[in-house]
């Protein structure tokens, strides 16, 4: 998916990536991170705690944003959102699926925990609204029954199913889901991850309706039939599920 996007922005003369760690985004002009990275030693980066400061540039400076596996590790991501909308004018944003975040043994090297342990939110798009879901510590504990071997069944096809993908342009729309008021953690947490699942798997489809099969880094040739059966048997009711 990152070709894909660098061909995007193959005539931008601006692109600001925000946390690029140690893999910068090769079309990015600028940088927003908390440090200066040995990688970037020389490039135009801003150092702040994009967490609770505003990015330090005017309205739709840059032509486009990138943003690749940050959100799901931050505490308040929509703030970020909220700034990315307002410095540029279109983007992508990538995080873990949360196919990914549901399964264990995901995160290498790690205990047999569900997901990635230090991140903080399930992240899905979810008819065109980037939505997050607090990874509270019930997760561990659900039970998803017989949709649990065709999650990791998705993930084993290869790349494509492990992340969530969202392309935004002129306006980033995003929620997040709070306890209390949209679900209660101790009732229907379950019935809101399977929801989380099903919305992912439903914005797979447009994304490849949108770049076709190039966008997966696997031989989706072979995988096709098997992608289907997969997910359908993912597909439930979300009123089925409880906590």
């Amino acid at each position: 998916m990152v070709q894909e996007v660098v061909r995007i922005v193959e005539s931008a003369s601006r692109v600001l990536e925000i946390g690029p760690g140690l893999t910068p985004f090769p079309k990015a002009t600028e940088f927003v991170d908390w440090s200066i990275s040995p990688v970037l030693q020389g490039r135009k980066v801003h150092v702040l705690d994009i967490n609770m400061d505003r990015l330090p540039f005017a309205d739709h400076e840059f032509d486009f944003i990138y943003c690749r596996h940050t959100l799901e590790d931050i505490y308040n991501p929509l703030l970020v959102c909220q700034e990315m909308q307002r410095v540029a004018k279109a983007g992508y944003i990538e995080t873990p699926s949360p196919i990914a975040e549901c399964c264990r043994g995901t995160d290498a090297g790690a205990p047999q925990w569900r997901g990635y342990h230090h991140h903080r939110y399930l992240v899905y798009d979810h008819d065109g609204v980037l939505t997050f879901i607090p990874k509270f510590p019930l997760l561990e504990f659900l039970q998803f029954g017989q949709y649990e071997q065709s999650m990791y069944d998705l993930l084993n096809m290869g790349p494509f199913h492990w992340n969530t993908y969202c392309f935004w342009t002129d306006r980033l729309l995003t929620k997040m889901l709070h306890h209390g008021r949209d679900f209660q953690v101790q009732m229907n947490y379950l019935a809101v991850c399977m929801d989380a699942l099903n919305q992912t798997l439903a914005s797979h489809h447009r994304l490849l309706e949108r770049f076709g099969w190039r966008a997966s880094a696997t031989d989706t040739t072979n995988s096709t039939k098997s992608a289907s059966r997969s997910e359908s048997a993912v597909t439930i009711a979300t009123s089925q599920g409880s906590a």
